[in-house]
């Protein structure tokens, strides 16, 4: 009983030693498990939570490259939409270099209602001369062929040349210039007729050539000779008087008399 009593390691329990230790060790183990379990559980809720959001991610981005793909073929479509519109205008141009915009019936007629009373027209002379266009210089840059990879295969001749865009076609352009040779009575006439020709919507650089004085059957008179040029942008509608009549498919422009324009 003594033993007993004196023994400070057991603080005055009846247990074993061994059995002290051994629930001590089981209450260590309980704790370490579960702790263990409650980081497996957090590892496991964050692969979870990282899971979900990767897949929301994901559809988002399938949502964007979905939207994406879907503005391109808008993007692709308006620029096709785009090169039609660029072809039909230069179509479209070169038909309109093409028409007459000044039939001959509106530009004699023009002519005729500019001359006063005392001058007589003998000799009217229109002369066409079509002006040469400068095509603009090819890029250097677009001279070599590409393949689908973007790798040069060399320049743009023989078979390589067949992927090339073909030269733009320019419409014609044209210049007209008339000569008007008649007589007067006297120098105001002349200068009347130059004066009517200049305030022509149809008709620029007008000038006198020479006037000069001549006789016909014991009668003097003033002989002249104007020249003057077409303008590029003359069309009938400017020409005050003048009716549009189409004939089929094809429009005219008629010209009226000076009192149908007063």
């Amino acid at each position: 009983m003594s033993k007993l009593s004196n023994n400070p390691s057991q603080g005055g329990s009846f247990l074993p030693a061994e059995y002290v230790k051994g629930k001590s060790q089981l209450r260590a183990n309980i704790i370490a498990l579960f702790l263990f379990v409650l980081v497996l559980a957090g590892v496991v809720g964050a692969f979870v939570v990282n899971h979900q959001r990767w897949r929301r991610v994901n559809v988002e981005q399938e949502m964007v490259a979905a939207a994406f793909e879907e503005e391109a073929a808008k993007i692709d479509q308006l620029k096709s939409l785009e090169g039609q519109r660029v072809e039909l205008i230069e179509r479209a141009e070169v038909v309109t270099a093409l028409k007459d915009r000044v039939p001959r019936s509106v530009l004699i007629g023009e002519i005729v209602r500019s001359i006063p009373e005392g001058l007589t027209l003998t000799v009217l002379n229109l002369e066409g001369e079509r002006v040469r266009v400068v095509l603009p210089k090819p890029d250097p840059k677009d001279t070599k062929t590409r393949t689908l990879k973007g790798k040069n295969v060399g320049k743009g001749k023989g078979k390589d040349a067949k992927g090339a865009k073909p030269a733009k076609v320019l419409p014609p352009r044209f210049k007209f210039s008339l000569a008007a040779e008649g007589i007067a009575v006297d120098n105001d006439d002349v200068a009347d007729f130059l004066a009517s020709i200049k305030a022509s919507p149809l008709f620029g650089d007008v000038e006198l050539q020479y006037i000069n004085e001549t006789t016909i059957d014991k009668q003097k008179y003033r002989k002249f000779k104007v020249t003057m040029i077409l303008l590029e942008k003359a069309e009938a509608s400017l020409v005050d008087g003048t009716e549009e009549v189409e004939i089929g498919n094809v429009h005219f422009g008629i010209a009226g008399s000076s009192t149908d324009s007063e």
